[in-house]
């Protein structure tokens, strides 16, 4: 008998019941699929409870271990830093010994470099992953995502 009729019976409309008792090995089977562990479920007087382990799924990994998730991300941001204006290249270049920088600093620093390209670039730079801005713009500082 389901705990709460009227939430089961909008389950089961919206085609996410399929029958009763089905949702435990419903959720048992889409792990083992997917390569997680089986979840543990325990029963007591407030209901049931279900505990997802966080582990990464076996397909994730390759036979000799390594992460094939961190081999795709890196490839992806050296094909981006590829991509990248001679400017935006020259602003990570000079973030990266001077963490610190300003946008004036960068703008004097960066040759042919105007405040709106650097704006631009910072922000197009933060937009792919390559740079993050750490605190607020008077104590903070860049921080270049490897």
């Amino acid at each position: 008998m389901p705990y709460n009729p009227d939430i089961a019976n909008t389950f089961f409309r919206a085609g996410e019941i399929e029958a009763w008792g089905r949702g435990i090995e419903r959720i048992i089977t889409a792990c083992k699929n997917d390569g997680f562990s089986t979840p543990e479920f325990r029963y007591d007087a407030s209901g049931i409870w279900t505990t997802f382990k966080f582990e990464y799924p076996e397909r994730a990994t390759t036979q000799n271990g390594q992460n094939t998730t961190q081999k795709t991300i890196q490839k992806t941001i050296q094909k981006t830093i590829q991509k990248l204006t001679e400017q935006q290249q020259a602003i990570l270049v000079y973030l990266n010994e001077h963490p610190n920088a300003t946008r004036k600093e960068l703008c004097a620093k960066i040759p042919d470099a105007t405040m709106g390209g650097i704006i631009h670039n910072l922000s197009r730079l933060q937009e792919l992953g390559l740079l993050k801005r750490i605190g607020g713009r008077k104590q903070g500082y860049w921080q270049i995502i490897e």
